[in-house]
């Protein structure tokens, strides 16, 4: 029986990021460019450099319709100044229509020079865009708290959402909490919680998560009511190397503890194997079930 290989890029990412406003601090966009170029999402970014494009190329072409008289083969109409400016910022140039007089061509000059930082600085950023490494990580929506040969476990699963395998993973969870102190301050506790594996050679496909729940964890002492009234959270950070661009990724994931479900399990993964090839069937990837309903 015939298969198709299965492609686990498909998968959705459901992270649950917590908000965080911060008042006080000041921001200003101009002196972060960079920085919010490469991170502000792709719509926005082609949206942004479209407006700019459009509202330079307007502004040279109220400066050219001021003299109409020095726009070749010109009519005096808007659109054809708006036409001059656009050919001249892209520097292509047609010839059809061209500045003809002493103010037209001072104009040109400075909307060159605009055009070619402009230009420059795009496609700086839209390599840089393309070229930064990033990650296709995909975790459980959510975690589950299971019992096994009386030893409990917080379990989480991974996977790779790319073809080609990450080398030496290194996985690190933590316990992320607000507490109150003795002066009535609120601050936040960041405590390490000790994965069974948390180092993987080569990761290809799927990955599960475990932290044994014993004497010696920090959620021993506490139920899951008390860490989502404490808005807990389990942050699960991930670095690795990826063989397909040679690059280091870095990425991360939290977990709110509505999405912690005691007593559960997941569902397992059904593999089968044929001549050298391994099919994973990802389908119960987020699917979990009562650790009671396996024993009925």
């Amino acid at each position: 029986m015939n298969k198709k290989p299965l492609r686990p890029h498909l998968l959705a990412d459901s992270s649950i990021h917590e908000k965080v406003v911060a008042s006080g601090l000041s921001y200003r966009l101009i002196h972060d460019f960079y920085h919010s170029a490469l991170t502000v999402s792709w719509r926005k970014f082609i949206a942004s450099y479209v407006l700019l494009f459009l509202v330079m190329n307007l502004g040279f072409a109220l400066l050219y319709s001021l003299f109409p008289d020095e726009v070749t083969n010109s009519k005096g109409r808007f659109i054809d100044a708006l036409f001059l400016s656009i050919q001249t910022m892209s520097t292509v140039g047609y010839g059809s229509i061209a500045p003809n007089g002493d103010f037209a061509n001072i104009i040109s000059s400075i909307e060159i020079t605009f055009g070619i930082i402009v230009n420059a600085l795009s496609t700086g950023l839209m390599f840089a865009r393309f070229a930064k490494p990033m990650s296709k990580i995909v975790f459980s929506n959510h975690a589950v708290i299971s019992t096994d040969n009386n030893a409990r476990s917080l379990d989480m699963r991974i996977a790779n959402g790319r073809k080609t395998p990450l080398l030496d993973v290194t996985i690190q969870a933590y316990l992320c909490s607000f507490h109150q102190d003795a002066q009535n301050r609120i601050y936040r506790k960041i405590v390490n919680l000790p994965l069974i594996q948390d180092r993987i050679p080569i990761f290809k496909v799927t990955f599960e998560l475990n932290h044994i729940i014993d004497e010696f964890s920090p959620l021993f002492k506490h139920d899951l009511d008390d860490l989502r009234r404490q808005h807990s959270e389990i942050a699960i950070k991930i670095t690795g190397l990826d063989e397909g661009t040679g690059q280091m990724i870095f990425c991360y994931h939290v977990y709110n503890f509505r999405n912690v479900y005691d007593n559960y399990q997941f569902e397992p993964l059904s593999c089968e194997k044929q001549s050298n090839i391994v099919f994973i069937n990802m389908d119960n990837f987020n699917k979990m079930k009562p650790i009671s309903s396996s024993s009925d």
